[in-house]
């Protein structure tokens, strides 16, 4: 094959490196369930495109190369997971079929301060570190320059966690109900002791690496291999029982969340049934004169009904309720100063509510037991 070069802004790209780099980015898949068909992506396809399975596996990787040929070779990324991620038999317990086998790690210089990319370089270390430690001094990963941070591309002998009970039980509190993605997630957080670029959540459907040699939109900068993978994959035991643990507390914190939003909507219906349903009985108080109890209708029920709920003014609101004692007035002489009480109630009001009718049962049963006399309570 004729060596060929092409420029692209102001950029030499050595075509048959392109072509032998593609060939080192797919060589990370080889232990996956199938190689093609996989999904790549350009700066001019605008979106994914499907590289179909071809029995000369050679046409599917040249196709990959057409495509990025004709991007210019600007923005060229391949799916790190295969386009058939799912079984399609509708009855089948485990839906999911992608072993979680790759870890990608995003660290982007402008997560830095001040963009230091000697920071950036030191963060870059200690990730390497976690992950050589936590495999058992098995990783060697390729690290890319992207020309804005480090790509860290990890292959490593996974499983299919929703296989395993231990962990199926977990499906309901991930987000994707997916946790081939989950473990994709864990793992950019816990290597890099969460200082990972927090924009990038990788997905089995879109974990999209860079092809080494092609450009960088973003900069104009090729992308440079810093370090090359060196073909061995550690085995996924070696952090199972971490990713056990993260799934532990995304379940409490999800059962915890769903508890408080479940408060919040408890407090929010009540209070959208009294304006609704217990205004019936309130309004219907306030056309009713009682001989009776008329200090306490006024502090408990009548005051934080119309600040609170109906929202009326202070003016207003004693409009309405002196009308309210003229008429208890003539069926029983009021013994108190209404203005100084009705004033007195209404400053000291606050953020209460009108009780329930529930609630005036149990804690106010003389109150209750006239509003039920007179058939305000029915």
């Amino acid at each position: 094959m004729t060596n060929s070069k092409t420029t692209t802004n102001s950029v030499i790209i050595d075509e048959e490196t392109i072509r032998e780099n593609i060939n080192f980015i797919l060589s990370h898949f080889e232990n996956q369930h199938e190689l093609f068909p996989r999904t790549i992506m350009t700066l001019k396809t605008r979106g994914q495109r499907k590289i179909e399975y071809e029995s000369d596996i050679q046409k599917s990787k040249e196709k990959i190369f057409e495509y990025f040929k004709k991007s210019d070779f600007i923005d060229c990324k391949i799916n790190a997971f295969p386009f058939n991620t799912e079984h399609t038999i509708v009855d089948f317990q485990v839906k999911n079929r992608t072993a979680a086998s790759f870890i990608m790690i995003d660290l982007d210089l402008k997560d830095i301060e001040n963009k230091n990319k000697g920071k950036l370089d030191k963060i870059l270390d200690e990730t390497l570190k976690n992950l050589f430690i936590k495999f058992n001094e098995e990783s060697y990963p390729t690290v890319l320059w992207t020309g804005n941070g480090y790509h860290i591309y990890q292959p490593i002998k996974g499983i299919v966690f929703e296989k395993y009970k231990i962990f199926y039980d977990f499906l309901p509190y991930v987000d994707n109900k997916n946790l081939t993605t989950e473990f994709l997630r864990f793992a950019k957080k816990v290597f890099t002791n969460g200082k990972d670029d927090p924009k990038h959540l990788p997905s089995i459907k879109s974990c999209l690496v860079r092809v080494p040699g092609t450009l960088n939109s973003k900069n104009n900068q090729k992308v440079r291999i810093i370090q090359k993978w060196d073909g061995k994959s550690p085995g996924i035991q070696w952090i199972t029982s971490d990713f056990n643990d993260y799934l532990i507390k995304k379940k409490i914190d999800k059962v915890s969340k769903k508890e408080i939003n479940n408060k919040k909507k408890e407090y929010y219906n009540k209070k959208l049934y009294m304006q609704i349903s217990k205004i019936i009985w309130i309004e219907k108080l306030l056309q009713t004169p009682i001989e009776d109890g008329r200090k306490q209708c006024l502090w408990q029920i009548l005051c934080p009904y119309l600040i609170n709920i109906r929202k009326l003014t202070n003016e207003n609101a004693i409009n309405i309720l002196n009308q309210w004692l003229q008429r208890c007035d003539k069926v029983k002489k009021i013994d108190f100063d209404s203005t100084i009480y009705i004033k007195s109630d209404l400053k000291n009001v606050k953020e209460y509510l009108p009780p329930s009718k529930e609630k005036l049962k149990n804690q106010y049963p003389e109150i209750y037991n006239i509003l039920k006399y007179k058939k305000i309570i029915a």
